[in-house]
């Protein structure tokens, strides 16, 4: 990724950069101006907010993307962001920060971010979340845009399918736009992980049966939850999740916990959705896979230890698609392996840690699985 890269989406926008550390403020600044074609600063959230309300009462527009620290005097970052989305829900924020603990984190996802960039920022971390950040509000715009087209042309559009668009966007907004993009900016080689994973699970989901069990709804809901699989490898130190020597047994207990956690985060946010809308939302389902995608069809697995069909499907789908993945994937201690040797492996586990019916599936479309991961790496 180069400059010109982010230009492509950046040029045309407009930030609003809120933070206290006067150094830090005028470094960023100073690079991010590099990118867009406005940056306006702000020491702390209140004098953010009233700049926030003075670009719309000078200029009928909002600032395309909002940047913030969370740790403020006067007003906070988290109290800015929830007075930004009175005035403006759909408003793009990046949110810098040196504290990742679960809390946190689970109040920023409700409040809708878009990005979470850790302290102390890296350039590249940097770019790739700005280059991702204005292809998103790009996007955004060209929809808005096609949106207000469609709107004039439909304007007897039943309110029910409205309604239906409206929860869409939400979901959307409040996890794949938040908390996948939290997860790529923490975790270089989770990019191209979760988009892998999420079409390794999409070859499998369509070869099962429509039933009232599995209904044709899952082939959208099953591969979208998938990529939130690892969320909680936010909330572990990064020494021990980047380490290139082997784990102690305490730094392997400490990573297990990654299940729980992620787990844990996206039952609640569901929680927030639910409350919205009187329904869940597929971080349901994100929330089974994220807590059970490591237990084992033996029962040998973590963090419950449970076994058979007593572990949800799409946690059983991605089991799969995780370690096909992994096994393909070179990192700092290991080579990757060739296809013909993670099919094999993978073939071993049958009925240890894979559902057998699954990985007759999987066999069915190891080569399209091939063909993902040569596509995607």
């Amino acid at each position: 990724m180069n400059l010109q890269d982010i230009l492509n989406y950046s040029k045309d926008l407009n930030v609003l950069y809120a933070e206290d550390d006067s150094q830090l403020l005028q470094e960023t600044s100073e690079a991010l101006e590099d990118f867009f074609e406005s940056v306006q600063t702000a020491e702390n959230g209140l004098v953010a907010l009233q700049k926030y309300k003075d670009c719309y009462e000078e200029n009928s527009e909002y600032y395309d993307i909002l940047i913030t620290d969370i740790n403020m005097p006067l007003m906070n970052g988290v109290d800015l962001i929830k007075e930004v989305h009175k005035i403006n829900i759909d408003q793009n924020v990046i949110v810098i920060s040196a504290y990742n603990d679960s809390s946190r984190l689970i109040e920023l996802i409700n409040i809708g971010i878009t990005h979470f960039i850790m302290k102390p920022l890296s350039p590249t971390q940097l770019m790739s979340v700005l280059y991702q950040s204005s292809k998103l509000v790009s996007n955004q715009k060209q929809l808005i845009k096609y949106r207000k087209e469609l709107e004039d042309l439909n304007k007897n559009l039943d309110e029910k399918v409205k309604e239906q668009a409206k929860e869409i966007i939400f979901t959307q907004k409040i996890s794949i736009e938040a908390i996948a993009n939290m997860v790529e900016s923490y975790d270089d080689d989770t990019g191209t992980h979760v988009k892998r994973i999420e079409q390794y699970t999409t070859l499998m989901v369509n070869c099962l049966p429509i039933t009232n069990e599995n209904p044709i709804e899952n082939r959208t809901t099953i591969p979208f939850a998938s990529i939130l699989h690892d969320i909680g490898k936010l909330m572990i130190p990064k020494d021990i999740l980047t380490k290139p020597d082997n784990l102690t047994d305490e730094e392997t207990i400490i990573i297990k916990t990654h299940a729980k956690l992620g787990g844990d985060v996206l039952k609640k946010a569901n929680i927030s959705f639910k409350e919205s809308f009187n329904k869940d939302s597929y971080l349901r389902t994100a929330s089974d896979i994220a807590m059970y995608h490591h237990e084992k069809w033996d029962g040998s697995g973590y963090p419950q230890g449970l076994h058979g069909e007593n572990i949800p499907k799409p946690a059983r789908i991605v089991a799969i698609a995780d370690v096909y993945d992994a096994l393909r994937s070179k990192r700092v201690y290991k080579d990757g392996f060739t296809h013909e040797k993670a099919v094999e492996i993978i073939m071993h586990e049958r009925e240890k840690s894979f559902d057998p019916e699954l990985i007759d599936i999987f066999l069915s479309v190891n080569q399209q699985f091939k063909e993902v991961f040569d596509r995607l790496s």
